[in-house]
């Protein structure tokens, strides 16, 4: 094994490494929205980590399907979620700073960001 790598033991994450994996969980199973307040969705069969999500973060962990579970939060909590993991998101960054853009906002202002939110939504990148 090459060294100078941590490896987790028992499925425990270290802060950065929570971080980081709560970011890819909202790139591939996340959604991030507005409404009326900051939201965020996760969606995944493995309760466990939605829960973990839960513990650090607050929210909610609901079933939503069979066997499918969706974790949410909003307003502040969502906000505090994606101030510590915009710095690893990838798919979902643009939409995150849109969002916060639209928190710092009021008026048309906020309403010309929700509108940028909800168009950054529908591209795709490769």
């Amino acid at each position: 094994m090459p060294s100078g790598r941590r490896i987790p033991r028992g499925g425990q994450l270290g802060r950065n490494t929570l971080n980081a994996y709560a970011a890819g969980l909202l790139d591939g199973e996340g959604c991030v929205r507005w409404n009326r307040t900051p939201a965020i969705e996760v969606t995944n069969k493995h309760r466990g980590i939605l829960v973990q999500m839960q513990d650090k973060w607050g929210g909610s962990v609901r079933l939503k399907d069979d066997a499918v579970y969706v974790w949410t939060l909003c307003g502040a909590k969502a906000l505090a979620y994606l101030a510590c993991v915009s710095r690893y998101s990838v798919i979902k960054h643009p939409q995150i700073v849109e969002l916060f853009k639209a928190a710092r906002s009021t008026g048309r202002t906020r309403d010309q960001h929700i509108k940028n939110l909800k168009r950054l939504k529908n591209v795709y990148t490769h």
